[in-house]
């Protein structure tokens, strides 16, 4: 029985602060999405495609064959996020950009047991992004005979820009914004009413206080006052006060 009252009063403050809750929600929705359209960069991002095919001694594909180029690809991961490659892509698109940031900006990533891995770039310009894309990968290539004495790499999907951005995404901070914002009008809700220590209701006096309870007197509102019909008394006083002086 504690339990269900205890709910009921959850619901009760909430219930009571409800414009509170509803206002910080939609503050919260609108501070999201102004951050969302109108401060935040958009994103975007573009994909190269190769293949790692070692050459065949032999006219059959082996096993083998195909986990040294799986296994392969880790190392190739390596050499492209590393200093060699990454500063000749910057000094060929000279870009002002530190090696560290422009590792930042590509990833690099393969299915399991897939000969294929893709370059994966993102910046601000969808332009840039595939230009960066396409040299990091023409660079790589032309550089891997001389790094590992091999040639087995072959571009199969050259960039292309994407001008869809990939972030921010629009329906996911607005969705946080009315998530955060609800969640502190509940908090807020809550705090106000813990820290409100004003008598409420009969319940506090009994329980609490251990008094005992006389009586409730009833707050009438204007109206209430008007149709009540106590405002003539105050003209029937001034009447009789104008009869007395006369006698």
């Amino acid at each position: 029985m504690e339990e269900e009252i205890s709910l009921k009063e959850l619901f009760g403050i909430v219930k009571k602060r409800l414009g509170l809750i509803i206002n910080l929600t939609l503050i919260g929705l609108l501070i999201l999405g102004f951050y969302t359209f109108f401060i935040a960069t958009p994103e975007y991002s573009s994909t190269t495609q190769l293949l790692v095919n070692r050459t065949q001694q032999a006219d059959a594909i082996q096993r083998s064959d195909i986990d040294t180029n799986v296994q392969l690809i880790n190392t190739y991961k390596d050499i492209i996020n590393g200093p060699v490659i990454l500063d000749e892509v910057r000094e060929d698109l000279d870009l002002d950009l530190s090696h560290g940031a422009l590792s930042d900006q590509i990833t690099i990533s393969n299915e399991a047991n897939s000969q294929v891995f893709s370059i994966r770039v993102v910046d601000t310009n969808p332009y840039s992004a595939a230009m960066i894309a396409n040299t990091t990968a023409s660079v790589f290539q032309e550089n891997l005979d001389e790094i590992m004495n091999v040639d087995n790499v072959t571009v199969i999907s050259a960039a292309e820009p994407n001008i869809n951005p990939i972030s921010p995404n629009h329906t996911l901070n607005l969705a946080i914004g009315v998530i955060l914002g609800g969640m502190i009008g509940v908090g807020l809700a809550f705090l106000l009413e813990f820290l409100d220590n004003t008598v409420k209701d009969e319940k506090f006096i009994v329980e609490e206080l251990g008094w005992t309870s006389l009586g409730r007197i009833s707050e009438m509102n204007a109206d209430e006052l008007k149709s009540d019909g106590r405002q003539a008394l105050p003209e029937r006083s001034q009447e009789s006060r104008t009869v007395r002086s006369r006698v």
